[in-house]
């Protein structure tokens, strides 16, 4: 039995995937954020893994022959970090939320003990995330000496992703409910991203000297470029609006979502919600024509958002 668990519950009941989210998670000590029963601490400690893996990763490409201290350089480092986010959260996203009901507006409490730390382990790790991204990726790694970081009109972007993405997924632990209106929209903008980060990566490699030797990676970049963006498109045109638009319509207009989550708490939500999928327009048009050119074996790419 783990600790924590309750002695009427049986561990058979979770999904393996989840046992070493939650193991994990019940074995972090707690620090909550003040005002708060949310803990920040699991966060915490996985900004501070993400920040260790990327400068690995950045140290791995000087090693291969990448330029030191070029923005390229950077850029390939945090999209292998983003990847290996992107492939550890997916499965237990789909582990948590296959194994409830789906209601957008669901209480927390509710649901087994196993499911309550498997939600606040996935949410806290995405968050994690978001702050490690945050602040390598547009205060460190952007930072001129005597003006700060300087940031260009895509990175507030991404900036303002990244809080209001971390505020949604805080607001939904504290109010303990909701959460399944996050994790879903988390599912489905991360299911695509094992495939776009080894894209956005190859990409910068095909610039790189020290790689042009391998003759397998333009190949390798273009068909992997129209299989990401073919699972780009259903995810972004298909499933986000789907989810976006049912769980609109639970919170906002339904008694059983107005009784989970506060009126005002859903409202705040919801530019979040639509502001990403209308946020990735541009690379869905960008997407839609990969698809049109197939696939380009030269070696070129079809240009960068």
């Amino acid at each position: 039995m783990c600790q924590g668990e309750k002695p009427t519950e049986k561990m058979e009941q979770m999904p393996f995937i989840l046992r070493p989210w939650v193991s994990a998670y019940r074995a972090t000590p707690k620090i909550h954020i003040p005002g708060t029963d949310v803990d920040i601490n699991f966060s915490l400690r996985f900004a501070l893994f993400f920040s260790i893996l990327r400068l690995t990763f950045r140290y791995a490409l000087y090693s291969l022959g990448w330029p030191r201290g070029d923005l390229n350089t950077y850029f390939a480092s945090a999209c292998l970090a983003s990847f290996c986010h992107s492939s550890m959260i997916v499965p237990g996203l789909a582990g948590v939320l296959f194994s409830q009901k789906y209601v957008p507006s669901g209480k927390l409490e509710t649901s087994p003990l196993w499911y309550q730390d498997a939600t606040h382990a996935l949410m806290g790790f995405c968050t994690g995330y978001m702050i490690y991204d945050s602040i390598m990726g547009y205060v460190v790694e952007t930072w001129q000496p005597g003006v700060g970081p300087v940031l260009s009109t895509d990175d507030w972007s991404y900036l303002a992703h990244h809080i209001l993405t971390s505020l949604y997924m805080i607001s939904a632990r504290w109010n303990k409910a909701g959460h399944m209106s996050a994790m879903i929209l988390m599912f489905i903008g991360e299911f695509s991203a094992p495939l776009m980060n080894p894209h956005l990566f190859m990409e910068k490699a095909l610039e790189q000297e020290c790689c042009k030797g391998l003759s397998w990676l333009p190949t390798l970049f273009a068909y992997n470029e129209q299989v990401f963006s073919a699972l780009y498109l259903v995810c972004r045109i298909l499933g986000s609006p789907a989810a976006i638009v049912y769980g609109t319509y639970q919170l906002l207009f339904t008694k059983k979502g107005r009784g989970d989550v506060p009126l005002w708490l859903s409202i705040s939500w919801m530019p979040m919600c639509w502001g990403v999928q209308f946020g990735s327009i541009p690379w869905i048009i960008t997407c839609t024509e990969n698809l049109k050119q197939g696939p380009v074996l030269n070696g070129g790419a079809h240009g960068e958002l």
